[in-house]
């Protein structure tokens, strides 16, 4: 008798404990809301009902295990875990993906080149001079700091040769902060007899970086990280010569 008193009392004060823990999370989460600067506000508050949802369902996941024995008598232990694994589950995945984001890139050549020398200088001096046509044309239309070059970072070629896909850094008027490095892409997925016609791709990492070095590592992270530029993964979801632009 004694020690189902003592087992009850127990799971009270557990219960206790996991609500204190779930107001708590709630109101710092709101805390956040209302204090977060520059729009932040939504991001921080989410942010924090994250962390608090992790809290909230591996203190309900321990006292579960430790009250193992009472297992029927852990009904609300049980209603709070679930009110925190959700966002749990959200927290892991986003945890993984970054991981996968942020591993070093397979940059290991996968095949041959489809054009010889001679051709792969012929178009990077064409598409040097589309990318600069480019930059002109933009300075004079748009507003705003202008671009005072471009660069080319990488050329990549379909393994038929029939794509390519630019990617190329555009260095602005310098700035204050210093980031006036950004990232630029252009394909084609045809030519005529000379010139690729090149358009903006439609999957693009956007930012602005203050080296040519952190620049060219995160733009590779993005793409070969996330895409597939081999013709035996034509049939995925993420064959990058099968994106529509």
């Amino acid at each position: 008798m004694c020690q189902d008193v003592s087992s009850r009392r127990t799971m009270k004060q557990s219960s206790n404990i996991l609500m204190s823990i779930l107001i708590i999370g709630l109101l710092y989460s709101f805390f956040r809301m209302f204090t977060g600067e520059g729009g932040s506000g939504l991001y921080d508050f989410f942010d924090a009902l994250v962390y608090s949802s992790i809290v909230l369902f591996f203190t309900s996941l321990t006292v579960l295990l430790i009250g193992i024995k009472d297992f029927r008598r852990q009904r609300s232990t049980i209603i709070f875990m679930a009110i925190g694994l959700p966002l749990t589950i959200t927290a892991v995945r986003g945890t993984i993906d970054k991981i996968h984001y942020n591993r070093t890139p397979d940059l290991s050549v996968k095949y041959e080149l489809p054009v010889d020398r001679a051709q792969y200088l012929f178009d990077s001096t064409n598409i040097k001079l589309a990318i600069d046509s480019l930059i002109a044309l933009n300075n004079k239309k748009y507003g705003g700091p202008d671009v005072l070059f471009g660069v080319i970072d990488t050329i990549i070629y379909s393994q038929a040769g029939d794509k390519v896909f630019v990617s190329y850094m555009k260095k602005f008027e310098p700035n204050d902060l210093g980031n006036d490095l950004d990232p630029g892409y252009l394909g084609a997925d045809k030519r005529d007899s000379v010139f690729w016609q090149l358009t903006t791709v439609s999957h693009q990492m956007s930012g602005s970086f203050h080296d040519e070095k952190t620049l060219k590592r995160e733009v590779r992270k993005f793409y070969f990280n996330q895409f597939s530029f081999l013709d035996k993964d034509s049939t995925k979801q993420n064959y990058f010569w099968r994106i529509v632009r």
